[in-house]
C-alpha cells in the first residue's frame, strides 16, 4: 500500500510540472455513511438478521489541490459507522436489537484524476488510503422476554436467568447489554477507499463539493484480547469469525478556493535578481514610464 502510495505521489509530481494551471481550495462538508459489517460469526448465528442502516459524518474539512489532470485532497471528520441486526428467536421472530457504534477521526488522503474537466465543473475518480482514529466504540443488545438459539458451547458460561431447554435457550428481557465497549476496539483502523468527486464553480472564489466514496476496512476492528475470548467462548452473544467494516460515505461541503497560473509563477521567478519589471499577463498592471522626469 505505502508503494502504491509512493508511485501516486511521483506520478502527481511529474503532472503537476507540465501543468500550465492549478488551484487551491479550503472547505468544510458534513454528509452520512451507510455501514455492512462483514462478520463471518454473526453471518452464522441464527440469533441475527443484519438490515442497512444511515449514520452521520457530521463534520470534516476539506483542503485540496487541483492540477489540469490530476490532483489531491485531505479530508479529515469525524464519521460514525456499524451496521446494526435485528434479534431473531427460535420463532424466527423479530426480538429486538443488536447495535455497533463506531466513531473514528478519520483522515483520507486521496489523489484525484480528472475525467471531466470543465471551466466550471471537474469531475474525478478518487482513490484513498484513510488512518483511522477511533473516539468511541460499542456494541450493546436490547431483547424481549424470549427464547433464543445459543451454541451448546456457550452454555457453561450463561448467567443465571439463561435456561437451556430442548429447542433453544429461555432468556430474560435484557436492555443495553454490553457486548463490547471501546477498550474492546482497536485504536488505531485504516481504511482503503475508491470513489468518485465532482467540484462545481458557482462564483469566482467559491466551488461545492460533492463526494462519493466506498471504503474497506483493513484490519479486525476488535482487539486481540477480545478476539481470545471470542475463540475461548466467553461472549455468550458473539460467535467467532472475522470482521471487516465497509461503508459508503456521501458527503457534501463548500469551499474557498484560488486559481493560478503556472506561467506568471515561473515568469517570476525567472525575472527574480534582476532589474527588469515583472509585468503579469492580465491587468490592472503598472504601466512603463515614457516622459523624462522633471529637471
Amino acid at each position: 500500500m505505502l508503494r502504491l502510495l509512493s508511485a501516486l505521489l511521483l506520478l502527481v509530481s511529474g503532472s503537476a510540472l507540465k501543468a500550465q494551471q492549478f488551484s487551491f481550495s479550503l472547505g468544510v462538508n458534513t454528509g452520512i455513511t451507510a455501514s455492512y459489517t462483514m462478520d463471518k460469526g454473526i453471518d452464522r448465528d441464527p440469533r441475527y438478521r443484519q438490515y442497512y442502516n444511515v449514520k452521520f459524518a457530521p463534520v470534516g474539512l476539506n483542503l485540496g489541490v487541483n492540477y489540469e489532470f490530476v490532483g489531491f485532497v485531505v479530508s479529515p471528520g469525524i464519521i460514525n459507522i456499524g451496521q446494526n441486526a435485528y434479534v431473531i428467536n427460535t420463532f424466527d421472530g423479530q426480538a429486538g436489537l443488536r447495535s455497533l457504534n463506531l466513531r473514528y477521526l478519520n483522515l483520507p488522503v486521496a489523489f484525484k484524476v480528472h475525467i471531466i474537466n470543465l471551466a466550471f465543473l471537474k469531475i474525478s475518480g478518487i482513490a484513498a488510503i484513510s488512518p483511522a482514529y477511533l473516539i468511541d466504540g460499542s456494541e450493546t443488545i436490547t431483547h424481549s422476554e424470549s427464547k433464543l438459539t445459543f451454541p451448546e458451547e456457550v452454555y457453561p458460561a450463561l448467567p443465571e436467568g439463561y435456561t437451556p431447554e430442548y429447542n433453544g435457550v429461555a432468556v430474560p428481557a435484557v436492555n443495553g447489554y454490553v457486548i463490547s465497549e471501546k477498550k474492546d476496539f482497536r485504536p488505531l483502523q485504516v481504511f482503503a477507499a475508491l470513489g468518485v468527486q465532482s467540484d462545481w464553480d458557482i462564483s469566482n472564489d467559491w466551488r461545492v463539493i460533492f463526494d462519493l466514496r466506498f471504503n474497506y476496512g483493513l484490519f479486525d476492528p476488535r482487539t486481540d484480547d477480545y478476539l481470545d475470548r471470542l475463540n475461548n467462548r466467553q461472549t455468550i452473544y458473539d460467535m467467532p469469525g472475522d470482521r471487516h467494516d465497509m461503508f459508503v460515505q456521501l458527503s457534501v461541503g463548500i469551499a474557498r478556493y484560488l486559481e493560478f497560473e503556472k506561467s506568471d509563477q515561473e515568469r517570476k521567478k525567472k525575472l527574480k535578481g534582476t532589474t527588469r519589471q515583472y509585468t503579469p499577463k492580465t491587468y490592472p498592471y503598472r504601466k512603463p514610464r515614457n516622459t523624462q522626469p522633471r529637471g
